[in-house]
């Protein structure tokens, strides 16, 4: 039950990010502190966010449905958050801090690293059970 509730929010994080940056990307974009200059900026939000979390979200719908082993989706959870939440700290090392973030920026510590717990703690219980 554990890993389907996980797996349940994961998909609907992952869902509402690629929404928003794929129908809002300028406003996605600026939320985390970055400026669109061109068609391309466009491009990567659209390809960088709603693409990968697209693809995420669908892995693990994919998985609730049975379709895809649990196990794969709760290690590509971890590798995402944890990959995410291993450069937000090396940032703000280099960064001296997390003064000058934004508010959007410093969730993203949060979420990380809660997604990352939850995706250890569901893999771990599915090996148990």
């Amino acid at each position: 039950m554990f890993g389907t509730i996980v797996l349940v929010i994961s998909t609907l994080f992952f869902l509402f990010t690629a929404w928003r940056s794929g129908t809002s990307p300028a406003e996605f974009a600026e939320q985390l502190g970055l400026n669109i200059a061109n068609a391309g900026g466009y491009n990567e939000i659209r390809a960088q966010y709603a693409g990968f979390f697209l693809a995420a979200a669908l892995l693990c719908a994919f998985s609730l449905a049975g379709l895809v082993p649990r196990q794969a989706a709760f290690i590509v959870l971890i590798v995402i958050f944890g990959g995410l939440l291993a450069g937000r700290v090396v940032s703000l090392t280099l960064d001296g801090g997390i003064a000058a973030y934004g508010s959007t920026i410093v969730a993203l510590y949060a979420i990380d690293a809660i997604g990352l717990a939850l995706g250890i703690a569901a893999l771990v219980l599915h090996e148990r059970g």
